[in-house]
């Protein structure tokens, strides 16, 4: 038969109403044996594909998952890779688990509140994953009126579900491997305060200079949006006139700015300026200093989050939170003559071993 055989026709064939085809195919009760069998067997006969709408009535709820990404349109697609990594991870949990999934991009947490509003009230998404928590996150409140599923991607400041790395320890690995190479003086680019994950990971950078014995200096510390441009332009205006040896870049989409500006200022890498990037790319491997960097294992992050949502949205009992392992992946722009890896075991333990090429 056609594969656009409707509810109707198999109602028809199985003698039943159509809204009895659809709570037999969707497992709910009061639908006796023999019923439920003559359905199945109808809609096999008829090749019947069930729309995903139809379902959503009968099940209560929606096919789909949203990704929610409540930062700049520009930052999204200066992060290209990162968020390739990240929706193809979300891609693969989600069909695995007979769902899909739907990209969100909003520019402010205001216009988040409202798309989150629209999800619950109109039931077209299950429930979301939600990038960059700030430490204010005024849809929170929305999240909890509706009883909206969500899971984040990054450690939000309260007690919710979430998928993320150690991010202290992730910055604490890196400056503690510039400090290793005899590094005291080590810049830091941060992202933007307002984000949990740039508050995580000065903190770790700080932990680290300050376990080491090393003053922490504020003047060290650059603040530059998630974009290219915003990296280049901080770089730009700080290093010329700051003394430091070494520099902790502690956001991906930022190196290549960060690159472009101490190539501007002829300061060279690694022999001027020592670098560590979080955030693996393939350009990373490719410069003609490689990148040192901490690889996220974006990819894992985004099947576990998107993995955990549609178990919080099916009732399984699921972990509040889940940490990601990092790996430190050493090439030559952090001095190092040796190329090997750190690579991340348990929770938040780094251990030694060779990089494979």
């Amino acid at each position: 038969m056609s594969d656009k055989a409707t509810i109707e026709d198999v109602a028809q064939k199985a003698g039943v109403a159509p809204s009895t085809v659809s709570l037999a195919i969707n497992g709910k009760p009061n639908v006796s044996s023999e019923t439920r069998k003559a359905v199945i067997e109808a809609a096999k006969e008829l090749d019947y594909q069930p729309h995903s709408a139809a379902k959503s009535l009968a099940t209560g709820q929606s096919e789909t998952i949203g990704l929610l990404i409540p930062i700049e349109l520009k930052s999204v697609f200066s992060s290209t890779e990162f968020f390739q990594n990240m929706i193809s991870g979300m891609h693969r949990a989600a069909g695995e688990m007979g769902m899909t999934l739907s990209l969100q991009i909003v520019e402010s947490e205001e216009e988040a509140i409202e798309r989150i509003e629209y999800a619950a009230r109109s039931d077209s998404v299950s429930g979301s994953v939600i990038t960059h928590p700030t430490t204010a996150m005024p849809y929170l409140d929305v999240i909890r009126n509706y009883d909206y599923s969500v899971v984040f991607l990054g450690d939000p400041v309260e007690n919710v579900p979430y998928v993320d790395n150690d991010n202290i320890d992730v910055s604490r690995v890196a400056t503690e491997h510039l400090i290793n190479h005899g590094h005291e003086r080590i810049a830091m680019l941060s992202g933007p305060g307002k984000f949990t994950v740039s508050r995580n990971r000065l903190m770790g950078y700080r932990s680290a200079l300050e376990e080491a014995g090393i003053p922490f200096r504020e003047e060290l510390v650059w603040e530059s949006d998630l974009n290219e441009q915003s990296a280049y332009e901080t770089v730009l205006a700080n290093a010329s006139e700051k003394d430091f040896s070494a520099m902790y870049i502690s956001v991906e989409v930022q190196g290549i700015g960060s690159l472009r500006a101490l190539r501007e200022l002829k300061l060279k890498v690694p022999d001027d300026v020592a670098l560590v990037v979080v955030g693996e790319s393939e350009l990373a491997k490719h410069l003609a200093s490689p990148l040192t960097t901490v690889d996220l294992n974006t990819e894992r992050l985004g099947y576990l989050s998107a993995k955990k949502l549609i178990g919080i949205i099916k009732g399984k009992e699921e972990e509040p939170h889940l940490i990601v392992p990092a790996d430190l992946k050493i090439r030559e722009s952090c001095g190092c003559n040796e190329t090997e890896s750190k690579t991340g075991g348990e929770k938040q333990k780094f251990n030694s071993k060779k990089e494979q090429h």
